[in-house]
């Protein structure tokens, strides 16, 4: 009995390390000014379609925001991804009626330095 106790004590540890609850954080102003930029400006075409997986965990909270659109009424949501260490951003696009979502980039990097 000890021996199964034990057992399901390490199996239940191990499994709560290799489980992670990710929460995006809402994107700040310049964020959200980079987002329509790119809407707007219609980068988020076909031919900018991403084909990168971001690995479970390889991207933290800080490095990805979420918002929701204020563009248009029509259920989407716009993520962006900041990966460290990289000078590129991704935009990752929900469509709340289908269920379906797209990945597009790369794009440049957010200049911090200038307004949008």
């Amino acid at each position: 009995m000890k021996k199964i106790l034990i057992s399901v004590v390490l199996l239940v540890t191990f499994c709560s390390f290799n489980t992670q609850a990710m929460r995006l954080r809402n994107c700040c102003d310049l964020e959200i000014e980079y987002i329509k930029q790119q809407y707007q400006s219609g980068a988020l075409i076909k031919k900018n379609i991403s084909d990168r997986e971001f690995e479970r965990g390889s991207l933290r909270v800080a490095e990805m925001c979420d918002l929701r659109s204020e563009l248009v009424s029509d259920g989407l949501a716009f993520t962006l991804f900041k990966p460290k260490g990289e000078s590129s951003n991704y935009i990752s696009v929900y469509n709340g009626i289908d269920g379906s979502f797209k990945l597009y980039g790369p794009f440049l990097e957010i200049p911090h330095d200038k307004p949008l």
